[in-house]
């Protein structure tokens, strides 16, 4: 077996030292950061908008310009064009930032209330009345294949923003953001946070019609999975205590992964087509399971026939969908990508044409989406999508995926029902497969992150995904550890992900860290396995695991206190209780020794074990990598 990498969270945390230069970009000028107040605006509100100048900056004045139609604010030194509006924000105060070893200030605007369906969109301008200079609060837009000649974009921090551009290899683009929010009555609906999900890569998961995986040439071809397939299997999926499917993008595409989509309103003929997947919802409904689909608006095909229409035309009407740094060779693609051409979905006919595609497979039955790379994508786009998709479906869900501090995740309240949550797989992977916190260190992170977020912003979790290591692979097979961590997983609070073929064992060839550097995620996506080759002592404790998760999901959500923090040890236990007073106790015993813990007084009842677990007296004794849950009898 190769050795295991260490984990790589893609986008900008790849170093300590990018996301410095990140912050340092943005914390140069007029900085915005999305702070509202209240986060998650509600008819008749009145909006507070925190604003930070920067050291860079010189300005005694800082004004908002907005709309609330289907116009973009505009305005300058304090005078709004017709058709926007204007306030004035009032400085807060200054703080001191050792980042730059200087003063920035806080600034605050009231935008009025706003009736419910208004989406306000807004612009923020730092200026002075002795200087000429505007600041526009900005944010980076993009990237794309560096140019040599790259121009100083005029907003304070360029440096930082030129020397991301060195890191990556990349030339980062940077421009004033116009900002939005929507103002409605919309709460996350109640199906979402008592889900329990199961993750399918389409290509890889079952042909269908008792045929067999083709044989491709690479992992980046095609084993031919289909809808069909899966609906044959929903029996199997439903036996896991699911009641929601993850489909990987099912729309046309050249790739096995369909996240460069070629057109939005279709289904990719190897995978089936539109009869076979209303079949598809139907059947998974019928089964009480409702559906997501893996949506990209970030970035299409290079295929995609409105960007070859840009290509050959360079008067073509879809040319400001994209951003060209050089017609036609360079433009804004995902991370550099060529393949990968990022759409400006704040482009009216743009966000227009993704709105509609999405409204349009909820028509067919759709319960939601997986909304991917959702940093690329203004929040002023997904406010609108919250909005439109909401006007087809009431109870429709929208999840982003979503690699950003938690308070850049909090950002997204009102435009997404929750985000994956992956500082949560960080921390599981990191306690769980490479030792790097302790105990108390991992306890304490469970205890502030399930604070740190409302309970109406779900957070879903999960071990593995498509884009790394599985989770069997990086602990070199051990199961052990795999229903260890799994067994954590499913009594945490937000609603469990599941990988598909993690409850059979399934695992790589090899790392998708390659000798070389290179990574290739496609490692993680082998094909399903099925019949014999299935670990079943694994799938029937995912089996046992799922039922007892969808049986007890208040559980989990309830009160939490640890029992056992043993840092030399390696043992954690934590009590859950009900609104009821019902009482459930987790052990886990995180090491290669033996374990003999001391329960809290009571008469406990053995609901679940991942291995083996006896009982000397009032101590529970747990093999190694162990764990177990214990229910208190009346």
């Amino acid at each position: 077996m190769d050795d295991v990498s260490a984990d790589v969270i893609f986008g900008m945390m790849t170093s300590d030292a990018r996301w410095l230069n990140y912050v340092r970009a943005e914390r140069s000028g007029v900085s915005h950061r999305h702070r509202l107040d209240p986060p998650d605006p509600e008819p008749e509100c009145p909006v507070a908008i925190r604003v930070s100048v920067g050291p860079a900056v010189f300005a005694d004045r800082v004004s908002c310009y907005y709309t609330t139609g289907d116009v973009e604010p505009q305005g300058c030194r304090g005078v709004p064009t017709p058709g926007s509006s204007v306030v004035e924000a009032v400085p807060l105060g200054s703080v001191w930032d050792s980042l730059f070893w200087g003063y920035v200030e806080e600034w605050s605007a009231l935008l009025p209330p706003q009736a419910a369906g208004t989406l306000v969109r807004y612009r923020i301008e730092a200026w002075s009345q002795r200087h000429g200079t505007s600041y526009w609060a900005s944010e980076i837009v993009g990237t794309a294949p560096p140019s040599g000649d790259d121009a100083d974009d005029g907003q304070p921090g360029y440096p930082y923003v030129r020397s991301l551009g060195y890191d990556f290899a990349l030339t980062f683009l940077r421009r004033p953001r116009t900002f939005a929010y929507a103002v409605d009555h919309h709460h996350t609906p109640l199906w979402l946070r008592d889900a329990l999900i199961y993750h399918i890569f389409v290509d890889r998961f079952h042909p269908g019609a008792g045929r067999s995986f083709a044989h491709a040439d690479s992992l980046m071809g095609f084993y031919g999975g289909t809808l069909a397939g899966i609906i044959e299997q929903l029996d199997y999926v439903a036996g896991l205590g699911v009641n929601v499917l993850w489909l990987s993008p099912i729309f046309p595409s050249p790739s096995h992964h369909g996240y460069d989509a070629t057109r939005y309103d279709d289904i990719e003929p190897r995978l089936g087509d539109l009869t076979t997947f209303r079949s598809l919802v139907e059947a998974a409904h019928q089964r009480g399971m409702r559906v997501l689909l893996d949506y990209t608006v970030n970035h299409i095909s290079r295929q995609h026939p409105v960007f070859q229409d840009v290509l050959r035309d360079p008067a073509s009407p879809y040319r400001a969908w994209f951003r060209f740094t050089h017609y036609p060779d360079r433009y804004a693609s995902f991370f550099g990508v060529n393949e990968l051409p990022q759409v400006d979905c704040d482009h009216p006919a743009a966000r227009q044409s993704m709105l509609e595609a999405a409204c349009f497979w909820l028509e067919q039955g759709v319960d939601g989406f997986r909304l991917d790379y959702a940093p690329g994508p203004s929040h002023a786009f997904w406010a609108a999508f919250r909005l439109a998709t909401r006007a087809v479906r009431a109870d429709v869900v929208g999840i982003g995926e979503a690699i950003e501090p938690a308070d850049m995740l909090q950002t997204y309240q009102g435009r997404f029902d929750g985000c994956l949550d992956f500082l949560l797989l960080q921390a599981l992977r990191r306690f769980f497969i490479f030792g790097e916190l302790s105990v108390s260190q991992f306890a304490a992170f469970l205890h502030r992150h399930f604070r740190a977020f409302p309970a109406d912003f779900v957070l879903p979790s999960f071990l593995d995904n498509h884009d790394m290591n599985r989770f069997l692979w990086s602990v070199r097979g051990d199961v052990r550890r795999l229903k260890l961590a799994a067994l954590c997983q499913y009594t945490l609070p937000p609603p469990p992900v599941l990988y598909y073929g993690t409850e059979v064992g399934l695992s790589q060839h090899r790392d998708v860290r390659y000798y070389d550097g290179t990574g290739h995620p496609e490692e993680s996506r082998l094909p399903m396995l099925w019949g014999d080759t299935q670990n079943q002592d694994l799938l029937h404790f995912y089996q046992r695991l799922g039922a007892l998760r969808r049986a007890t999901v208040a559980v989990w959500r309830g009160r939490r206190h640890s029992v056992v923090v043993d840092d030399r040890s390696g043992h954690y236990v934590y009590c859950c209780q009900a609104l009821d007073d019902e009482q459930w106790l987790v052990g886990l015993n995180n090491s290669a020794e033996r374990a003999v813990l001391a329960l809290p007084p009571g008469s406990w009842e053995l609901r679940l074990v991942t291995e083996t677990a006896d009982w000397q007296g009032e101590l529970l004794v747990l093999p190694p990598y162990g764990g177990v849950i214990l229910q208190r009898r009346c």
